[in-house]
C-alpha cells in the first residue's frame, strides 16, 4: 500500500521517536468516536464550530484522537493532532488541538463540489472538495457505522430534489459480488428504490495483466457516483468513492485518456474505458 496521495497538512508536526513514541502505547487508541456530551469535547471546540460551520447537534461531529500516520512510501510520518470534525448546517470544518486550537479549514457548504471516500481494511480518508480547498480526515473504519448517516444527509443536502435519470436501459449485467454489493448498499445511492444507470469495468495491469482494476459508474436522480478499486492500494480491497452531485454538475468532457466532470468549478479526472465512455455520453451526451 502506498500514500502518495495523503500528503502532510500544515497543522500535523514531523514525527520524532521523541514527540511520537506515546501514541503506540494504548493498543486500542486511535479510534474516532461522536461525543455523547459537550464534556467529550476538548474545550472550546465545539463552539468555535458552532460559529463557523452552524453545527447544532453533538451527533454531528467526530472526535478524531491524536495519532501517528504515514504520508508516503518508507518511513515519512507526522503526527496529527486531537482533530474534531463538523458537517454543520452552512459549512463542514475541522478544528485542531494544536500547533493552536482552532478551526484549520471550512468550507461552505454551497461551495462544496464532491466527497470522496476512501476505505481499505481499517484506514480511512475521507475529503470534502471545493474549488479550492480541501479539508480531510484520515480514521480507523471502525467508526463507519456512524459516519455513513452523517454523509448521507449531507449527500441528501447537497442534491436537492433530484432530476430525471437519463437513458435508462434493461440489461442483464453479471458482476462480482463485491461490485454488487456496493450497487445494492444504501449508502452507496442513497435511495435503492430510485431509478439508476450503471456501468462496469474491469482493466488488467502490471506484468502479464495479472491486476485487475473494477471502476463502476452509478448516476441515480440525485448523484454521479464513481466506485473504483483504491489506486494507491496494491490488493483490490475497499473502494475509492466519489460523490458528485448532478445539480452541482456543470459540464463533461472528453479529455485524452480521462473523462473530465466539472462540478462547482472544481474538475474531475476519472479514468475510461469503453464501456465507461459509453455511459458517460448516453447520461451526459460527451463527445467521443
Amino acid at each position: 500500500m502506498t500514500w502518495a496521495q495523503d500528503p502532510a497538512e500544515t497543522w500535523e508536526a514531523p514525527y520524532t521517536e521523541l514527540g511520537g513514541g506515546f501514541y503506540f502505547r494504548d493498543r486500542y487508541a486511535g479510534h474516532p468516536s461522536v461525543p455523547k456530551k459537550p464534556g467529550d469535547l476538548p474545550a472550546g471546540a465545539f463552539e468555535s464550530l458552532q460559529d463557523t460551520c452552524g453545527v447544532k447537534e453533538l451527533g454531528h461531529t467526530l472526535i478524531i484522537p491524536s495519532c501517528v500516520r504515514a504520508t508516503a512510501r518508507g518511513n515519512r510520518r507526522v503526527i496529527t493532532p486531537l482533530q474534531v470534525l463538523a458537517v454543520g448546517d452552512i459549512a463542514v470544518g475541522l478544528w485542531a488541538e494544536k500547533p493552536q486550537p482552532g478551526v484549520k479549514v471550512c468550507i461552505a457548504l454551497d461551495k462544496l463540489s464532491a466527497i470522496e471516500d476512501v476505505h481499505i481494511l481499517l484506514y480511512g480518508r475521507l475529503s470534502f472538495l471545493s474549488h479550492d480547498q480541501r479539508l480531510t480526515i484520515r480514521y480507523n473504519t471502525i467508526c463507519r457505522r456512524v459516519l455513513e448517516p452523517v454523509l448521507a444527509g449531507l449527500r441528501r443536502t447537497l442534491a436537492g430534489p433530484g432530476f430525471e435519470v437519463p437513458c435508462r436501459r434493461a440489461r442483464v449485467t453479471t458482476i462480482p459480488f463485491k461490485w454488487n454489493f456496493l450497487l445494492n448498499y444504501p449508502y452507496s445511492t442513497l435511495d435503492e428504490s430510485a431509478p439508476r444507470d450503471f456501468r462496469f469495468s474491469v482493466q488488467s495491469y502490471g506484468r502479464h495483466g495479472k491486476i485487475a482494476r473494477c471502476h463502476m459508474m452509478i448516476v441515480t436522480p440525485y448523484e454521479l457516483i464513481s466506485l473504483r478499486d483504491p489506486p494507491q492500494s496494491e490488493l483490490s480491497y475497499g473502494v475509492d468513492s466519489l460523490f458528485m452531485a448532478r445539480a452541482r454538475i456543470q459540464s463533461v468532457a472528453r479529455m485524452g485518456n480521462t473523462v473530465e466532470v466539472t462540478a462547482n468549478g472544481a474538475r474531475f479526472a476519472l479514468p475510461t474505458t469503453p464501456a465507461l465512455i459509453d455511459a458517460m455520453d448516453s447520461w451526459f451526451a460527451v463527445p467521443v
